[in-house]
């Protein structure tokens, strides 16, 4: 039978509602809920646990719409359900301090966001938090989270293993503190390698201190602690192997050694796998290649590995030798595909 953590022991803070997951990357199924609306009341942990349990079995019988065709279902044994939050990930802030032209939010949730912190705190004093577990801040900018640091030194303090997506534009002493104490990973999508394409992609001018920002949080970093910076392709605008290169150079100046390969939102929904245009694969395998080359730790991401499964485009290696080859294929690719670009919510 297929089984997910995150349907079972997973909790995700929505605008308005609380859903089991935050996974989104199967034809548009929906999520299952366990309570909307939802703005960060403290409820009984019996009552919802039923509620997750009932999901668990519709799921052991197949029954469970929302969930079908999922890339997180795992094969696995039944088993009697157990009582305990595993995984928590926190979406219920659309606040952010950038404005990247691919976020399929925009502004029109830029607005007030509940606070977690007390049922948080509800959750770990009744020890219903599995020590070792992931907590996730992402969704919208988490350093704007009403109680933020109050809730990331809680998951410190409970040896969770936390992820932060940032946009770095905002120093934050917390994160700093908590890599340096905990099991922290750090990303930030920086997506440019110079000021100019920033501005274009994330439609704000804080390039310079992004990087600045990425220079103090890799002083932080511990043997369990990790920052990751990630470059998501933005078809039309970084696309190029001179810009990932000049991105890569940035990098090496900041000390980073982690860095993450990701396709942007919009194209990915946009263009089946089938559809997806050719170049973006030959990027992604030069990024691979030249992370190994230059000693970074390399990683595709959730939309570039949904969109490259099963693409059915497989790539020349002999044009990985020249790199002057390589860039004509690419650029007649990116020419012959300039149809499959979307049009973005939001343009300069």
């Amino acid at each position: 039978m297929l089984r997910c953590e995150l349907l079972e022991h997973g909790l995700s803070f929505e605008l308005d509602v609380l859903y089991d997951c935050c996974m989104t990357h199967h034809e548009n199924l929906g999520r299952p809920i366990i309570k909307k609306p939802y703005h960060g009341e403290i409820f009984d942990w019996d009552k919802l646990f039923e509620i997750k349990k009932e999901h668990y079995l519709c799921q052991c019988k197949n029954t469970l719409h929302e969930c079908q065709g999922c890339l997180y279902l795992r094969e696995s044994d039944y088993s009697e359900y157990e009582k305990y939050i595993s995984w928590i990930m926190f979406n219920q802030s659309k606040l952010c301090n950038s404005n990247c032209k691919y976020c399929g939010d925009n502004l029109s949730y830029n607005k007030d966001f509940y606070d977690v912190y007390p049922l948080i705190k509800d959750l770990m004093d009744k020890n219903y938090f599995k020590k070792g577990g992931l907590v996730i801040f992402q969704g919208g900018e988490p350093t704007l989270m009403k109680n933020f640091d109050k809730v990331l030194m809680l998951a410190v303090e409970h040896d969770a293993e936390i992820k932060i997506n940032t946009s770095a534009i905002k120093f934050s002493d917390e994160i700093c503190y908590a890599m340096k104490k905990g099991n922290v990973f750090v990303c930030i999508s920086l997506d440019s390698p110079n000021r100019e394409v920033y501005k274009k992609i994330k439609l704000t001018d804080k390039f310079d201190t992004v990087v600045e920002n990425i220079m103090k949080y890799a002083a932080c970093q511990t043997e369990k602690s990790v920052l990751k910076i990630k470059y998501i392709l933005v078809p039309g605008d970084n696309d190029s192997i001179e810009y990932i290169d000049e991105f890569f150079e940035k990098m090496k100046s900041c000390n980073v050694k982690n860095i993450v390969g990701d396709l942007e939102y919009q194209y990915s929904i946009k263009n089946p796998k089938s559809a997806l245009s050719p170049h973006l694969v030959y990027l992604f395998e030069y990024m691979k290649r030249k992370a190994a080359e230059e000693g970074f730790n390399f990683e595709l991401f959730n939309f570039a590995l949904y969109a490259l499964d099963e693409c059915g485009f497989s790539v020349e290696d002999e044009l990985f030798a020249d790199k002057n080859l390589l860039s004509e294929k690419i650029n007649f690719l990116k020419e012959q595909n300039k149809d499959k670009n979307v049009a973005y919510a939001k343009s300069l």
